[in-house]
């Protein structure tokens, strides 16, 4: 008998919403580690809750049996459609979350298992910075690694081409057809399209929601890498808390990070932090 995993929301006297069912290209196999609503414009209609998860990657994604980073999205208002997905999300996405370090002859060294995530607020609500810790899934290698992902590049991949499997290999490509409007993805409201409700969406989006959820590119770090690596080490990255302070050449984002290992022994692993260099806070 499969597991049926979801993300779901009841919300007073209006009916439960949920992912699509028993379908691996919405969720396959998810280990949720993070939620976080964030503004999408001056409009709380426009709001987001985004999802940070480490899943199962999908068929066609690797050769063999992988685990992929990711963060979703939903928006705050989606109310399910009205003839299809009733009661389902309407605007989930999902794109994975890359964090890997280039290698000799062009072969990354990722680190996919999503295990931590810490927001740090900007002078921008709309724009938080991302820190995220990852490690890698090998048996052979162990590698832990922290990578910081900004909301515009989050955005504009979002925006971008939707992943979509064809021709004889059925492998996923960037889907190059027409998009319907308004953009699934989108949130009913007056500031992108004047559409009030996810139920009065044209079923076209609707449709071509429920077959397209994940998109084609990656998010990528800033500055296309890891801010830190720990390799050939016995322990690995488990948790991480961003402090901003103040010094006397300007602001300083220090890390500390929890790992696998304890001292004393009778700390837990989730509270041994770990103070690493401070790095400096990006611009705004």
């Amino acid at each position: 008998m499969s597991r049926d995993y979801a993300i779901f929301r009841t919300l007073g006297h209006h009916h439960p919403i949920r992912t699509e069912q028993h379908d691996s290209r919405w969720l396959n196999e998810p280990r949720f580690v993070h939620v976080q609503l964030i503004p999408e414009s001056d409009n709380p209609e426009d709001d987001k809750i985004y999802f940070f998860f480490r899943e199962n990657a999908l068929d066609g994604e690797y050769s063999g049996k992988a685990t992929y980073a990711r963060i979703g999205q939903v928006c705050k208002n989606d109310f399910g459609g009205h003839r299809s997905l009733v009661n389902k999300w309407v605007t989930f996405l999902k794109a994975r979350l890359l964090c890997s370090v280039p290698g000799l002859n062009g072969i990354d060294t990722h680190f996919d298992e999503l295990q931590s995530v810490y927001l740090m607020n900007s002078k921008d609500p709309k724009n938080p910075f991302i820190y995220g810790i990852f490690t890698t899934s090998s048996n052979i290698f162990r590698g832990s690694a922290v990578c910081m992902y900004s909301m515009s590049d989050i955005r504009r991949v979002f925006l971008g081409p939707f992943a979509h499997r064809e021709g004889p290999t059925y492998q996923w490509v960037p889907f190059q057809g027409r998009v319907p409007y308004p953009r699934p993805g989108t949130c009913p409201s007056n500031t992108f399209g004047g559409f009030q409700s996810t139920k009065d969406l044209p079923d076209d989006v609707i449709t071509f929601a429920r077959s397209h959820p994940a998109m084609y590119n990656s998010v990528l770090p800033i500055n296309n890498r890891p801010i830190i690596i720990k390799t050939d080490v016995d322990y690995q990255f488990t948790q991480i808390v961003v402090d901003r302070v103040e010094a006397e050449d300007g602001q300083y984002n220090v890390m500390f990070i929890g790992t696998g290992n304890t001292s004393p022994p009778s700390l837990p692993p989730s509270l041994n932090p770990q103070a690493l260099p401070s790095i400096p806070t990006p611009p705004p």
